[in-house]
Parts: structure tokens; C-alpha cells; sequence
């Protein structure tokens, strides 16, 4: 395999590992950066604090994409507004919760009485109340991803 089907394979892998389109994952990309600290960790640390990954990490979703489904729906707030955009990315401190209208729904009752999901050590998460919040900021051993971002910086860079 090539070095440039590598960094390839290790990006696509990523990209659809948070179910992003590749101009999304590109923008994140950039913005992170632009951000000082290590690009690579960085844009790990960004992705992860996605409305649509955090809403999917508590266990409120079955999948990736049902968690961007439930935010573009508008049934899931920051801070008590309602808040549609699954790109929205949570600052430390933050509370997710689900709209009191929106907990009866099937798949968030699903949801929540499955867990046998591990919630991540960054996140605090109240499964009862449908409620979670971001603790710290994610550390590089906490997220439950396996790539080698290095390679993915190099891709970008080329």
C-alpha cells in the first residue's frame, strides 16, 4: 500500500467513524489548525465535543446518526435552549439535556435502558433525567477511537 493510500485509508476511517461529510471534516480540520496545541490531538479533542458525538456518547442514541437526527429535530438543548446543529461544538462546563417534550420518544427510551454503553471519564451523564454535562476537556487516552492522527495531519498537508 502506498504512503498516500495510508493516510487516506486512516482519514476516511475517521470521517466515518463521526459520520461527517468530507467538507465538514475538512473545515474541522482547519479550524483546529488554526488552534495552537497539536493539530492532530486537537482535532480529535473538537470532533469529540460535537453536539452530535457528546448526545450519541451519553447513550441518549443508538448511533452517531441517530444523535445528529435527534439535534437537527431540535429535541436536545445546551444550557436549557434548544439547540439544532449538529456541528455545535460543547464547551467544558456545558449541560446537554433532553427537551422535556421529546423523553417519551421510543428510541430514547430504548436508548437509556440499554446502557451498556461506557460514558466516557470527560463526560458526567444522569441517564435517569436525560441529562449530561462535559467535565474537562477530552484527553487523548479518553476518546474511543483508534487512529494514528499524525497521518491525517500528513494528508492534509501534502
Amino acid at each position: 500500500m502506498s504512503n498516500y493510500a495510508r493516510h487516506l485509508q486512516e482519514k476516511q476511517k475517521l470521517r466515518l467513524t463521526y459520520g461527517m461529510l468530507e467538507n465538514q471534516f475538512k473545515r474541522a480540520f482547519q479550524r483546529a489548525q488554526k488552534t495552537r496545541g497539536i493539530t492532530g490531538e486537537t482535532f480529535l479533542q473538537l470532533l469529540e465535543r460535537r453536539l452530535d458525538n457528546l448526545v450519541y456518547r451519553l447513550g441518549f442514541a443508538p448511533s452517531i446518526f441517530a444523535a445528529r437526527q435527534l439535534v437537527s429535530h431540535g429535541h436536545v438543548q445546551v444550557n436549557g435552549a434548544k439547540l439544532d446543529i449538529p456541528s455545535y461544538v460543547v464547551r467544558v462546563g456545558q449541560t446537554i439535556s433532553v427537551r422535556e417534550k421529546s423523553r417519551k420518544m421510543p428510541m430514547l427510551v430504548e436508548s437509556t435502558e440499554r446502557r451498556n454503553r461506557r460514558i466516557p471519564d470527560y463526560l458526567e451523564c444522569k441517564p435517569e433525567e436525560l441529562i449530561g454535562t462535559l467535565l474537562v476537556m477530552p484527553r487523548l487516552e479518553d476518546i474511543p477511537v483508534s487512529v494514528d492522527t499524525n497521518l491525517i495531519v500528513e494528508f492534509y498537508s501534502r
